[in-house]
């Protein structure tokens, strides 16, 4: 594969494993579907979204026959089993399918087919009608603590940024390929930072925090010192500036951010947006767009995403 094909078209999605066991296969078959344009983003919404009311409902269903729904038997618990196991687990059946959609975040390149599959489903998703799916056991008939609701997208649900978080920690590490140039990490980190900007952009789910704008700020314990490290400090600024950038060379994203900053003047240590942080980032963009010291494509990169953050502030003014 040449470096032209590693930036523009998909990557292996790495779906299937070989301790895969029924229910992976069933669920990676449906999100395979989904990519290949086998079923539209609106059908796999809701045919996922019935897979997991459906086994939610059953193992409610079958819980309630037992003599003891709240217990387990001690032949179960002789065997080490779990009262979840057997419990409805509706948020166990997101835990288990959204890492893989994080994963494949990094497959496709900024607006790919593939990546726009991911989002529509996403949206799709978020769309469905408000509904109940049993989380646990009830306590009695008219308890529903037991109960979650159906899609909660938006600030809030901090269960799936934490499986973006963990994602995110495969590609970005200290000395991580991310600073071999054209490698295939570097392309991943880039795919999945432009895919993420999009979810977060349309607040599907917040990942602000895992943007590698972030990576970009001198102060960041992240950024690499160029003089101590004369090869890799640039080459490692370089990936993620082109990763940075997709946070701010598209138009809905850019204007995201842009308005996000807008909002506060200083930021604190866990905060991605400020007005100072946007300031500190254009400095960035124009620092490694002229610096011969930085990659090709980050300065290629850079230039654009730093005539970008100028062209939101004239946008701004004019309105």
């Amino acid at each position: 594969m040449t470096t032209d094909d590693i930036d523009s078209r998909a990557l292996s999605l790495n779906l299937f494993a070989a301790d895969d066991d029924e229910e992976d296969i069933l669920y990676k078959r449906k999100l395979q579907d989904l990519i290949n344009g086998t079923v539209t983003p609106s059908e796999a919404a809701v045919d996922f979204d019935a897979w997991v009311v459906q086994d939610a409902n059953g193992r409610l269903k079958e819980l309630l026959k037992r003599p003891d729904p709240r217990n387990l038997t001690p032949e179960e618990e002789a065997k080490g089993m779990s009262l979840r196991a057997i419990a409805p687990n509706a948020s166990g059946s997101i835990d288990l399918v959204f890492p893989t959609i994080a994963k494949l975040c990094s497959a496709f390149p900024p607006f790919h087919p593939g990546q726009n599959a991911i989002i529509q489903f996403l949206e799709a998703l978020r769309a469905l009608p408000e509904h109940q799916v049993p989380d646990g056991i009830p306590d009695g008939e008219e308890d529903d603590s037991h109960l979650i609701t159906l899609w909660p997208f938006g600030e809030d649900w901090m269960a799936l940024t934490e499986i973006f978080r963990r994602e995110a920690e495969e590609y970005s590490y200290p000395y991580s390929d991310i600073e071999t140039p054209e490698s295939e990490t570097q392309v991943r980190w880039r795919n999945f930072q432009s895919a993420i900007a999009r979810i977060t952009a349309l607040g599907l789910i917040n990942c602000g925090f895992l943007s590698a704008l972030g990576d970009i700020i001198p102060s960041s314990s992240t950024y690499s010192d160029l003089e101590k490290r004369k090869i890799g400090g640039p080459n490692r600024i370089s990936g993620d500036a082109i990763a940075a950038a997709q946070w701010i060379m598209w138009p809905d994203e850019g204007r995201f951010v842009y308005q996000q900053c807008k909002k506060l003047d200083e930021t604190g240590p866990r905060a991605m947006w400020s007005q100072e942080r946007w300031e500190v980032w254009k400095e960035q963009f124009a620092f490694i767009a002229g610096d011969e010291r930085f990659t090709p494509k980050a300065r290629v990169a850079a230039k654009l995403a730093k005539e970008q953050m100028i062209g939101y502030e004239e946008e701004d003014k004019s309105v």
